[in-house]
């Protein structure tokens, strides 16, 4: 009672000395917000105009650090990754988080405001913007938490500030200024910031622009992941292998190129272990027969893949293809078919990835693999020529890890039979690796999958590579809820997952085609799909391959179609497992076959049966007799939701034809047709379950206490006193 008393004397006296006499006003307070400054990062001067002013003026007299002479503090932070925001280099992004927090540092050539944002399309509208400048005459930082509106590309100040300034300082051509916020703030005006790909956006404001925020000069965006783990290096020197294509003209002809170059394995005494890799990009376009000087300018490098080839007793020929330039895709020897096992998947955005500590992917062991073959896909939709030499950098060392790891590929085979309807906000197809594959080829112990890439084309929106165990959805191995074809890093699996013998294998694609008025094909080409998850893993196995797609005639079935003019459904499906290559056909489409081949520019990539679509002509049923596959398909009435969801459903949950491909190109066990596995789903794959309940919360004060009942009961009285205290003066 005594602490109590003493404590309300002293919010009277210090309410009585705080109550000012003045308004004071600070020299680097932030300006009232006019009419004059309501352009795209302005604030809004309607309705919102008052509310906004109202935050502006209490933020202005916060005792927070968010307005300080930043060049007496500076944060001395490690930087655990950093990345470019645009071509130029002019604006760079560098990061580090915690469990619960994360601190950024932004570095942009530029006298004006900055400022970054995040949201999971790629404008302003609703995102979660933070703004920052430093005062050009007092050379004090300031930042201001905002959001964008729903429906006009206008910035406004958010009712609580959940950014805290650290530092922030101009030199002669750059603005630098560090901030951090909570992962998950709580607050509806915030983005969360999780594991999924975001967008994260910037702006820059014309020279001078301190807290007035007229519109930006440059803007831009790219998908990122913020919550990556950490690389650590390796104790131990890295030798390398730089696995590249040596000069290659892509033409102007052709939107796609696939080209299969064989490489000879360095020579090596004893078996070492790959622990990493990373692209080596290295165009360079050709305008009008002159060479551009500038590399990687628009690089066409869409993906690449490095496999081994199954070991030949006979080498001369192998010696002779790895001295080669290499092959058009489709023209490839057929021995390189035997090379199957991916070492090493890169796609355009990620950076390459260094392997867990524990485990390496066997290179030059005694009786192993000396030939491997790089396969490089050019996305060339611009037409344009360019001269390439990019490839792969393979990080290898002698000091051999505790495991062999291998990778794994599985999803849906890639085919012309995997159709995605146009007009679909969300339509999706599986492909499964089924548990009597995983049963033949993986040992008793099961294995430890360690990281996993997920890999489709641009209408993807989500993956997420499922994990069933007999009738049990087990939490997700890995997902992408906001997919970008442009940023394809893999994802650790935090912890690894032990996946035992006869458990599934279920990688799931989500795509968005209201932009599109056609049917997408499966296939290579970037205007084509995949759905597909590279999975690291240890110990290896023999193991290189798990897929599946609809069986020929479930899938025609599915669209009407009964019988083809010139072939029946087994010669049909003949083709499609054989990668969809025409061959030995009937003198039915014979010309097809010719015109095929004269024509390269019809093709696309490894063509994987999207040619045979556009030649297969109805028989049954009448009603569309005379039509061939394709025209059929870009004719049926996309727009109808029963017809969709019905086609969607019994392509997804029906029958499946399965594959399970050994490393030495030998079946781990026989095609199969099988129905969709029968399993429990879980309903919620979030495991911490974070419940926030969305209230309006303040960030924590450098000194943080934990109270009580009774102190939250004397702040509040206390606080009343004081206002009653200003309201009597």
């Amino acid at each position: 009672m005594r602490l109590q008393t003493v404590l309300i004397l002293s919010a009277l006296f210090l309410c009585d000395a705080k109550i000012p006499r003045l308004k004071y006003t600070q020299p680097n307070q932030l300006p009232t917000n006019s009419a004059q400054n309501s352009h795209s990062l302005g604030f809004q001067t309607e309705n919102k105009n008052d509310k906004t002013n109202q935050i502006v003026d209490q933020y202005r007299t916060r005792h927070r650090r968010e307005s300080f002479d930043s060049k007496a503090y500076e944060s001395g932070l490690i930087w655990a990754h950093t990345e470019r925001l645009d071509e130029n280099s002019d604006v760079i992004l560098r990061w580090v988080n915690t469990d619960s927090t994360i601190t950024f540092r932004l570095e942009a050539k530029s006298h004006g405001y900055v400022a970054l944002g995040f949201n999971s399309a790629r404008n302003m509208r609703g995102a979660d913007l933070v703004v920052a400048w430093v005062d050009d005459k007092y050379g004090n930082a300031q930042i201001l938490d905002c959001h964008g509106l729903a429906f006009d590309d206008r910035a406004v100040a958010d009712e609580v500030q959940n950014y805290e300034l650290i530092s922030g300082y101009q030199n002669d051509t750059h603005t630098i200024v560090e901030f951090k916020r909570q992962l998950d703030t709580c607050d509806r005006q915030d983005f969360v910031i999780g594991d999924d790909t975001i967008q994260v956006l910037w702006a820059l404001g014309p020279p001078g622009s301190d807290g007035q925020l007229p519109r930006h000069v440059e803007s831009g965006f790219r998908p990122l992941r913020l919550l990556l783990p950490l690389s650590k290096p390796d104790t131990v020197p890295l030798e390398h292998w730089d696995v590249r294509i040596n000069n290659l003209l892509i033409p102007n002809v052709m939107a796609t190129l696939f080209w299969c170059k064989v490489f000879k394995a360095p020579e090596l005494g004893q078996k070492h272990h790959i622990v990493g890799y990373q692209p080596i990009i290295d165009s360079k376009p050709n305008t009008k027969d002159k060479t551009i000087l500038e590399r990687n300018t628009h690089s066409p490098v869409h993906h690449m893949v490095l496999y081994e080839c199954v070991e030949d007793h006979d080498k001369t020929q192998w010696n002779e293809w790895s001295e080669s330039e290499g092959f058009f895709g489709p023209a490839r020897p057929g021995e390189l078919a035997t090379c199957v096992t991916p070492i090493a998947a890169w796609a355009k955005g990620s950076k390459g990835e260094f392997l867990p500590e524990n485990v390496g992917i066997p290179l030059g062991e005694k009786g192993g693999i000396s030939y491997y073959m790089l396969e490089v896909h050019y996305d060339n939709q611009a037409l344009h020529d360019f001269f390439d030499n990019s490839g792969i950098r393979i990080h290898y060392t002698p000091v051999l890890r505790d495991h062999d790891a291998a990778l794994l590929g599985a999803g849906v085979g890639v085919s012309a039979l995997h159709v995605i309807p146009p007009k679909q906000k969300a339509y999706r197809t599986v492909g499964i690796c089924s548990p009597e594959c995983t049963n033949s080829t993986m040992p008793e112990g099961g294995i430890n999958i360690v990281s996993v890439l997920l890999h489709a084309h641009g209408t993807a929106r989500k993956i997420s590579l499922k994990h069933i165990r007999g009738t049990e959805e087990l939490p997700r191995i890995s997902e992408e809820n906001t997919y970008d074809s442009r940023y394809q890093q893999s994802r650790i699996v935090p912890g690894g997952r032990k996946f035992y013998k006869g458990d599934t294998l279920i990688t799931e694609c989500t795509y968005d085609t209201t932009s599109r008025d056609k049917p997408i094909l499966g296939g290579y080409s970037a205007t084509q799909e995949m759905c597909l998850s590279f999975i690291l893993y240890y110990p290896r196995t023999e193991l290189a391959g798990c897929y599946s797609m609809t069986p020929v005639v479930e899938f025609f079935e599915t669209f009407g179609v009964k019988e083809f003019y010139g072939l029946n459904m087994m010669q049909v499906e003949n083709i499609f497992l054989s990668s969809g290559y025409l061959e030995n056909l009937p003198t039915e489409l014979e010309a097809f076959t010719k015109d095929r081949v004269v024509d390269p520019t019809g093709w696309e990539g490894d063509d994987q049966g999207v040619g045979l679509m556009k030649e297969l002509v109805i028989k049954e049923p009448l009603e569309f007799r005379n039509k061939t596959f394709m025209a059929h398909l870009n004719e049926m009435p996309w727009h109808e939701p029963l017809l969709t969801e019905q086609i969607e459903k019994t392509l997804y949950s029906g029958w499946h034809m399965t594959f399970c491909k050994k490393r030495d190109d030998s079946w781990g066990a026989p095609i199969q047709i099988q129905n969709y596995p029968n399993y429990t789903e879980i309903t919620n794959n979030d495991a911490s379950d974070k419940s926030c309940n969305y209230k309006s919360v303040k960030l924590h004060s450098t000194t943080s206490t934990s109270g009580s009942t009774t102190i939250n009961t004397l702040t509040v009285a206390i606080l009343v006193i004081c206002v009653i205290a200003i309201i009597a003066r």
